[in-house]
């Protein structure tokens, strides 16, 4: 450490400019669609952008993120898109959604309904419309993603909210209740959902591309003073591209995936190796963009549910700048990579 400080004050004396690493507070979810984060911080992406990266979990959902970024006290949030969010926005508060972190796709659908094996393996469950009077948990009630998830569900059924009750649980939680039989079904995310499935206790009962094909159903968005630094949003981002290029590439190679494997569990409390080698794979976009259509669907669902008062224009609060300053970084990067090996193999 001495050593470092003398030669940072050589250099110094010399006139030779030395950067600090700028520091970055991020909130996150404990699930696979933060993988991009989690790989990035791990494997050293960061630290390469010159950032230095402290990672905060919030185990329930996003809401609570709001009022953090709201206050300054995290630069980028990176979990649910949630009513709270856009309530906040309406108000002036000036967040930006930057960049895809989760959404529903076709063999990518890690947001399901798990509903008590016994439950179903009795037959008192047999489809949506059993589920009229049973206990459901969600991370939160105030309008998130995965309510609309549970809501089409139900609708599909002839259903409301008001036919069963809703509980409050954390995923990890949830899964536990799940056990106990304290709770008779969940809307839960990976790993979450191998886990249920592994342990025998759930049922996967219902999947979410059926009922919000193509749902964004998480972002990764930067607090209003952070977005205002534009060199320092382009450093994350390209850092965090590039985590979620190493999990995608992870889904086609095995010996990748061992590697990923142990680096995520690190953020979530799951060991048997059995549970990560069934979990359903995230979509995570690996050119960053958000699905804008699926926002504008989700926010007018939280304006007909009374969540949400006013509706913002969604070109005051999507920017993807960020996303394509750190694609051009990246592209010219493997363009100049790909160039180097044609002229090694002639």
């Amino acid at each position: 450490m001495k050593l470092m400080i003398c030669v940072v004050t050589f250099l110094v004396m010399l006139g030779v400019q030395v950067n600090a690493a700028t520091s970055v507070k991020v909130g996150t979810s404990p699930a696979i669609s933060t993988a991009g984060i989690y790989l990035a911080k791990e494997k050293g992406f960061f630290k390469d952008q010159g950032l230095e990266v402290e990672v905060t979990v919030f185990n329930n959902s996003g809401a609570p993120m709001t009022v953090l970024l709201a206050k300054g006290e995290i630069d980028v949030g990176a979990g649910n898109l949630t009513a709270g969010l856009f309530n906040a926005i309406s108000k002036g508060n000036k967040f930006k959604i930057v960049a895809d972190k989760g959404r529903v796709e076709a063999g990518k659908e890690y947001i399901a309904l798990m509903v008590r094996k016994d439950l179903v393996d009795s037959g008192k469950v047999k489809t949506l419309k059993d589920l009229k009077g049973l206990k459901v948990s969600l991370t939160s009630m105030d309008g998130l993603s995965q309510q609309i998830v549970l809501d089409k569900m139900l609708s599909s059924a002839g259903l409301t909210d008001k036919d069963i009750t809703l509980t409050k649980l954390s995923y990890p939680e949830a899964v536990v209740a799940l056990k106990t039989k304290a709770v008779d079904a969940t809307i839960t995310i990976e790993p979450y959902v191998a886990q249920a499935l592994f342990e025998n206790t759930a049922v996967n009962l219902a999947s979410s591309q059926d009922f919000v094909p193509d749902q964004q159903s998480a972002a990764i968005f930067y607090s209003p003073k952070f977005a205002e630094n534009k060199e320092a949003g382009t450093k994350f981002m390209v850092a965090y591209l590039k985590g979620v290029r190493l999990y995608n590439e992870s889904l086609k190679n095995p010996e990748l995936a061992a590697e990923v494997n142990t680096i995520l569990k690190k953020y979530m409390p799951i060991e048997n190796e059995q549970i990560w080698k069934n979990m359903i794979p995230v979509g995570l976009n690996s050119d960053g963009y958000v699905n804008q259509k699926s926002i504008e669907s989700d926010l007018k669902w939280y304006h007909d549910k009374k969540f949400v008062e006013t509706i913002p224009d969604i070109k005051e609060f999507v920017d993807d700048s960020f996303v394509k300053s750190a694609l051009n970084q990246l592209d010219t990067k493997n363009k100049t990579k790909s160039k180097k090996k044609k002229t090694t193999k002639k």
